[in-house]
């Protein structure tokens, strides 16, 4: 009880307060504008969290990434270009209602689908963290790694069209996290003489430059087709009336259930959520025509992107491991205050702990607020062009990479991993798997060779630990499963050639 009271003291003081009101206006926003999202808006304003308490900044950064996965809607219905790839399906039913002249309602239904999502989501994460926390505790060194090693192999089969650019993007990534002093012997290795990478590779430095330079890159090659300039109508409210909450209760019940429990299987995550709760509730509602400008086609999809944030936050905290790119860069948040997620912080950093439990039901309520009267005026952010927000991007990335250690070499790394993003972009390599393994490799590593010690260099610990086993099965699933619903389809579309 002492972590609640310390959590709800820092939850509702000013700079807490003021961190949830500044962060869902920034996600908003973020998340309106189209190419950027979650993980670049919390890679860039990681560098204004140096200063701020471990607290406080955890309450920034998820009550942005709240917002964010309601702010994609907005251009999604406005412009028929989704902010961000989980509001995809919004888009079908939310354009098709701005065209009809019911853009308000189709901003209303977003907002209050995307609140009752975060609500579920974070009650959800309320309830299942700590008990999943102290199972975790339980765990040897084996099961620790095997963890870790679900968590990049699911990362690998789920992101991305091609088992193999994953399972590419995952290797790339833990050799990144083998840069630095060994943890076992404390030797320097893959350093090439640069003292600046004794520590390994900073991790805001490889944020920063994968997502938030690579888009910026993306963009200034883009600027030419640039977007469109002006809002379809004028957003005048976004309230609901008491028989549209009756008729679409139940949807945003069922979507919210769906995203949690998506959300809570790593890589999974609001773009798959959104799809798997609209064809749902088509399914619930066959007398319904999706696609011609439907309500419920907007309260599925939405409810599901914004309960995905709870779920993605239940094995970050009860067992370290990400459940989103997104929950990837705010471990690199954590990191950079010097905490670890897993479930020693629960013992460790009670209140810290707490505050991230209630932040994100805190900041669904906040972005309802936020959302109802501030979306007429940061609606309009949509407008900016591409060439403002490249240049944008770019400095707020080259000043964000200086601050991590006043080092020049930081910004020149910063802009080489914005090379290697843009060009697997280019090249349709998913880039969140790259991120999770740098997140998750000293998790990896040092759990797998202290397991060896103790068993005395027999990989026999790894198959005889029962957590280890199961979840080096759930590993091996993680990455057949894929390719069997691939041959599969091959083998389908053999025999029913088109």
């Amino acid at each position: 009880m002492q972590g609640v009271m310390d959590a709800l003291s820092v939850l509702f003081s000013v700079p807490g307060l003021a961190s949830l009101l500044v962060g869902t206006a920034l996600g908003i926003v973020v998340g309106a504008l189209p190419g950027l999202g979650p993980s670049i808006g919390i890679s860039l304003l990681i560098p204004f969290t140096y200063d701020l308490s471990p607290e406080v900044s955890m309450i920034l950064l998820i009550s942005l990434y709240m917002a964010a996965e309601y702010g994609g809607s907005v251009s999604a219905i406005l412009l028929s270009t989704p902010g961000t790839a989980a509001a995809a399906a919004t888009a079908i039913d939310g354009y098709a209602m701005t065209q009809n002249g019911r853009g308000n309602e189709a901003l209303g239904v977003s907002l209050s689908a995307s609140a009752v999502g975060g609500l579920v989501g974070g009650l959800a994460l309320l309830v299942l963290a700590a008990p999943l926390a102290k199972l975790a505790l339980q765990f040897g060194p084996a099961g620790y790694f095997a963890v870790g090693l679900f968590g990049l192999t699911s990362v690998a089969a789920l992101s991305g069209g091609s088992l193999v650019k994953g399972l590419a993007g995952a290797a790339f990534g833990l050799s990144l996290a083998f840069i630095g002093i060994d943890p076992i012997s404390g030797t320097p290795r893959f350093t090439f003489g640069f003292y600046q990478l004794f520590e390994g590779v900073p991790m805001l430095a490889a944020l920063i430059g994968l997502f938030a330079v690579s888009e910026a890159l993306l963009l200034a090659e883009s600027i030419a087709g640039g977007a469109p300039g002006v809002v379809r109508g004028k957003v005048n409210h976004v309230f609901l009336k008491l028989a549209d909450w009756k008729r679409l209760g139940g949807t945003m019940l069922s979507g919210s259930i769906i995203g949690t429990l998506l959300g809570i299987l790593p890589g999974v995550g609001g773009n798959i959520a959104c799809w798997v709760s609209r064809d749902f509730a088509t399914r619930r509602h066959p007398d319904v025509e999706f696609g011609k400008g439907e309500p419920l086609g907007v309260a599925a999809p939405e409810s599901a992107n914004n309960a995905t944030v709870g779920g993605a936050m239940v094995p970050l905290l009860a067992l370290g491991v990400p459940g989103s790119p997104t929950t990837a860069v705010i471990v690199g948040a954590l990191v950079m205050h010097g905490l670890r997620p897993g479930p020693q912080l629960f013992a460790e950093q009670p209140a810290l702990v707490y505050t991230i439990l209630l932040g994100v039901m805190l900041s669904a309520v906040a972005l309802y607020i936020v959302g109802s009267i501030a979306l007429p005026w940061l609606s309009r952010v949509v407008q900016l062009p591409d060439s403002v927000l490249a240049a944008g991007i770019m400095v707020f990335a080259v000043l964000g990479a200086y601050a991590l250690r006043n080092l020049t070499f930081d910004i020149w790394l910063t802009l080489g991993f914005g090379l290697i993003g843009y060009l697997m972009k280019k090249l349709q390599f998913p880039v969140a798997p790259v991120v999770l393994a740098l997140v998750l490799g000293y998790l990896v590593e040092t759990n797998f060779r202290t397991a060896l010690v103790t068993s005395q260099g027999s990989y026999s610990i790894f198959f005889t630990d029962p957590v280890s086993a199961l979840f080096l099965v759930l590993s091996v699933v993680s990455i057949v499963l894929p390719l069997w619903r691939k041959r599969r389809e091959k083998k389908a579309k053999t025999i029913n050639p088109v």
